[in-house]
C-alpha cells in the first residue's frame, strides 16, 4: 500500500469530531439588551457554536445552532461529552407573554454528529433558573442547577437521550450556582452563592443525596475540580475568609476535609476558573468593574483581566495576568495548555491569548465577532 494511499484511508475513518485540533463549544446570550451599547435595543439571537482552535491555528466558528444559552451566573451553562458526540446547554431564562425575562427551566441536548452542524436533538426540564450543569467522565450522568428553586437535578444519560433522576432541595435562597461531579462520578460538589457553602452530594445510580456542607466564602459564584478530586477552585465574589472582605478571590478547597486550604484576592468579579488540561495551572477570568456597556464612564479606563494561577498540592502562586476586555465570563485552554480563549460579553467577541508557562501574550489578530453576548464556554477538559 503506497503513502498516499495510507494517508486517503485515514481521512476516511476520520470522525468529523476528530478533523479538527481543539473544539470549543461557546454559548452566545441575546436576551441581554443594555441601553448605552449603541445598538437596536431588540434581542439578538441566542446561540451555541462550535469553534475549531489550536496553539498554532487562529480560532474559526465552524458550526452554529440556535438554540437558548446564557450570561447570567458563572460561566458554566454547558457540558461537553469527552468524545464531542453531544452538547448539554442549560436555560435559565426566557422571555415571558409581555416580553419580559422570566425564570426557565430546560436542558436543551444538542448533537455533535458533524460538530459544522450541531443538532437539537431534545429538550428536557430542570428546576427553576436552570444554571449550572456537569456531566460525569463516562456521560451517564448530568447535574443541573436550579437557581430559582435552590433544586440540584439528576439525570441519567443513555443514547443521549436525559432521564430525570432524583432532585436535592436546599435552604430557601441557597442559590446553587454551579455544580462540580469529582472524578471518580462517586460525589459532586453544589457551590451556594445565596449563603456561602459548597454542599457535598453522594452519587449512586439515579439518586443524589445530601451528605454535607462547608463554608468557602462569600457568594461562591463558579468553580473547577482538580484531576484527582481532591481540591476544588472556587470563585468567591465576595472573598474567602483570610482575604479583604467584599473583595473577590480563588480559593482552594480541600475535598476530603471541607477546609481552605489557599486564597488569592484577584479583584471583583471573578468569572469562571478553569484548570490546564496538563493539570499545572488555573486561568480565572475577572470582570475587574469593568463595564458591562460601552458608553459607560469607565469604559476606556478599567478592564478586565485574565489571571494565571500555578496549583503546587494545597497552595497557589500567582504566575501572570494580562488586560482583557469588558465583563468577560468564560475561558477554555487548548489541549496542550498553551493557547487560551475568553470570551468579553460587552465587546460580543471572543478573542485569543498564548501561554508560554510565565507570560501570557494578547492575539489581537485572533479574535472572533459574535453577533450576541457570549457567557459560556466548554472545551471536554474544561469540565
Amino acid at each position: 500500500m503506497t503513502l498516499r494511499t495510507l494517508m486517503l484511508a485515514s481521512v476516511l475513518v476520520m470522525t468529523p469530531v476528530a478533523a479538527f485540533a481543539d473544539l470549543a463549544i461557546s454559548g452566545q446570550d441575546g436576551k441581554q439588551v443594555r441601553a448605552g451599547d449603541g445598538l437596536p435595543m431588540v434581542p439578538t439571537p441566542d446561540s451555541v457554536a462550535t469553534i475549531a482552535f489550536s496553539s498554532s491555528d487562529a480560532p474559526r466558528v465552524i458550526g452554529m445552532i440556535n438554540v437558548c444559552s446564557t450570561q447570567m451566573g458563572p460561566p458554566s451553562a454547558l457540558a461537553v461529552a469527552p468524545d464531542y458526540s453531544f452538547v448539554l446547554a442549560t436555560c435559565p431564562q426566557k422571555f415571558g407573554p409581555d416580553k419580559k425575562l422570566v425564570a426557565a427551566d430546560t436542558v436543551a441536548v444538542i448533537g455533535l454528529d458533524d460538530p459544522t452542524k450541531p443538532k437539537l436533538l431534545e429538550t428536557v426540564e430542570a428546576g427553576a433558573g436552570a444554571t449550572g450543569v456537569f456531566m460525569n467522565k463516562k456521560a451517564t450522568i448530568a447535574l443541573v442547577t436550579g437557581v430559582g428553586d435552590d433544586t440540584i437535578t439528576l439525570f441519567t444519560i443513555k443514547d443521549r437521550h436525559l432521564t430525570r433522576g432524583s432532585q436535592v432541595k436546599l435552604e430557601a435562597k441557597a442559590e446553587p450556582r454551579d455544580v462540580l461531579i469529582a472524578p471518580d462520578g462517586k460525589f459532586a460538589y453544589a457551590l451556594r452563592f445565596g449563603d456561602g457553602k459548597v454542599t457535598k452530594l453522594a452519587i449512586k445510580g439515579d439518586q443524589l443525596t445530601r451528605v454535607a456542607d462547608f463554608d468557602v466564602g462569600t457568594q461562591p459564584d463558579g468553580g473547577s475540580i482538580s484531576a484527582d478530586g481532591r481540591y476544588l477552585f472556587v470563585n468567591d465574589f465576595g472573598g474567602a475568609p483570610s482575604t479583604p472582605k467584599g473583595k473577590g478571590a480563588t480559593a482552594l478547597i480541600d475535598t476530603r476535609t471541607g477546609k481552605i486550604t489557599d486564597a488569592m484576592e484577584v479583584g471583583a468579579l471573578p468569572e469562571d476558573v478553569v484548570q490546564s488540561p496538563d493539570g499545572k495551572y488555573a486561568a480565572v477570568v475577572v470582570g475587574n468593574g469593568s463595564a458591562t456597556v460601552r458608553n459607560a464612564p469607565n469604559y476606556n479606563s478599567v478592564f478586565g483581566k485574565l489571571v494565571i494561577f500555578k496549583r503546587d498540592g494545597a497552595k497557589l502562586t500567582h504566575v501572570a495576568d494580562d488586560q482583557i476586555g469588558h465583563a468577560c465570563q468564560g475561558v477554555v485552554w487548548s489541549d496542550d495548555s498553551k493557547r487560551l480563549l475568553v470570551q468579553c460579553s460587552v465587546e460580543r467577541d471572543i478573542r485569543t491569548l498564548d501561554f508560554d508557562g510565565k507570560t501570557l501574550t494578547d492575539r489581537p489578530d485572533a479574535i472572533i465577532k459574535m453577533e450576541s453576548r457570549p457567557g459560556v464556554m466548554v472545551t471536554s477538559k474544561a469540565r
